[in-house]
């Protein structure tokens, strides 16, 4: 297991990895990454003494929801299901064959991140389409996991809900490595409705043992993420200069980032946890998705293209859109909602650069004009007349009362 070094965050890449890239992590009863950090009422009920979520500080969430907190709008999450204890209104579907029960909390973590207490857009409703049980299935009990077809049926029936339920951003914190088809005309399907897709852009392979993977490269291929009209999340580590490169997967469709370590969320348990150490693109897409929320109430006649440029175009740390791990920067929750931007329909938002014009200049103040101007200067001169006269004879006094007397 790859640790965190001087200083010491302990990445939790063993238990915690994402075997499937960007899947949904591998959780049996009891398993929940939340379990471990449970943030209770009071010293003794709880792990941490974490009260903020560090991400959405870094991304000044708590400033942008001081304009927007997601009023109105829907967000789809399709993943592992979302658990009853969200604390904000989910409406549950489900793909058929699935178990009847959640076996994973990695939905509910999602979930938590994108409309929980803590989460970026708490005034959000969430829409939970499971289309998996967990990400190592035991095919004897007849549980199913991650898999392009079952990602495509939960499009599908998403497509079709949308008649009914308008939802206006997606989020998909799974992937697969082959490119499947079926699987690109689901999301070309709901591209077309007025919808932004999210979808994490792939964390680093591990093997048995926790270890992460060798392979080498610099265009990972990570599915949905890589389709046209998908926004593709990576995750970047606790501060800037931390090697993201055991942790996460090098894509040149890179959106966006945003970091995760010490993200507040809930358990399937309904308890309120830090997520712990982790970097991991699928809890960084449904920050992701929060922020696009907040966007979305805030400009909800704005197209999907005009939202993502307001986001990609706010974004801080790269001047290369095409950086393959952070690609346009790390989302800035607080600048995307109040820079003075005006993205065409196309989602393009040319750049600007200072400049100094004459003709740019605001015009001097205009003079105001005083109807008694000119009698005000006629008694101030008169005034100071008549104070100079009186000093005069002031002074002036003594020589006269000696020249009479002599």
């Amino acid at each position: 297991m790859k640790k965190l070094t001087a200083g010491s965050l302990g990445v939790l890449l063993g238990s915690l990895a994402l075997v499937s890239v960007g899947a949904a992590p591998s959780y049996a009863e009891g398993e929940d990454p939340c379990n471990k950090t449970i943030i209770g009422e009071s010293e003794l009920t709880a792990d941490t003494e974490a009260r903020v979520s560090t991400p959405l500080v870094r991304m000044h969430v708590p400033e942008a929801q001081k304009i927007s907190r997601g009023a109105g709008v829907t967000v789809a999450v399709l993943d592992s299901g979302v658990g009853a204890g969200l604390g904000v209104d989910v409406l549950s579907q489900s793909v058929p064959g699935l178990q009847s029960v959640l076996l994973s909390g990695h939905g509910t973590i999602v979930g938590g991140l994108i409309a929980g207490p803590d989460g970026v857009a708490p005034k959000a409703r969430i829409l939970s389409m499971r289309v998996l049980d967990k990400d190592e299935p035991d095919p004897q009990r007849g549980e199913r996991g991650v898999s392009s077809a079952l990602m495509a049926q939960g499009i599908d029936q998403l497509v079709a809900l949308h008649r009914t339920v308008k939802f206006q951003v997606v989020n998909i914190s799974l992937a697969v490595r082959a490119n499947d088809p079926v699987l690109e005309a689901a999301v070309k399907r709901l591209a077309k409705l007025d919808v932004v897709i999210v979808a994490a852009s792939g964390n680093k392979p591990t093997d048995e043992d926790g270890n992460a993977s060798t392979e080498v490269t610099s265009d990972a291929k990570i599915f949905p993420a890589d389709y046209k009209n998908v926004l593709a999340v990576n995750a970047i580590g606790p501060s800037t200069s931390f090697d993201v490169r055991d942790y996460v997967m090098p894509n040149a469709d890179t959106d966006v980032a945003a970091p995760t370590v010490g993200a507040i969320s809930v358990n399937l348990n309904g308890q309120r946890c830090q997520i712990g150490e982790e970097i991991a693109t699928s809890y960084a897409a449904a920050e992701v998705s929060g922020v696009v929320a907040l966007l979305r109430s805030r400009f909800p006649k704005e197209s999907p293209k005009q939202i993502v440029a307001r986001l990609k175009r706010t974004a801080e740390g790269s001047e290369d859109s095409t950086n393959p791990w952070t690609g346009a920067g790390v989302v800035q929750a607080a600048d995307s909602l109040t820079r003075q931007l005006v993205p065409s329909k196309k989602g393009e938002t040319p750049r600007t650069t200072a400049e100094v014009r004459a003709d740019a200049q605001a015009p001097p103040a205009p003079v105001r004009i005083d109807a008694y101007g000119p009698s005000r200067t006629m008694l101030m001169w008169f005034a100071l007349g008549a104070s100079a006269l009186l000093a005069l004879a002031l002074m002036t006094r003594p020589l006269f009362r000696r020249t009479s007397s002599g």
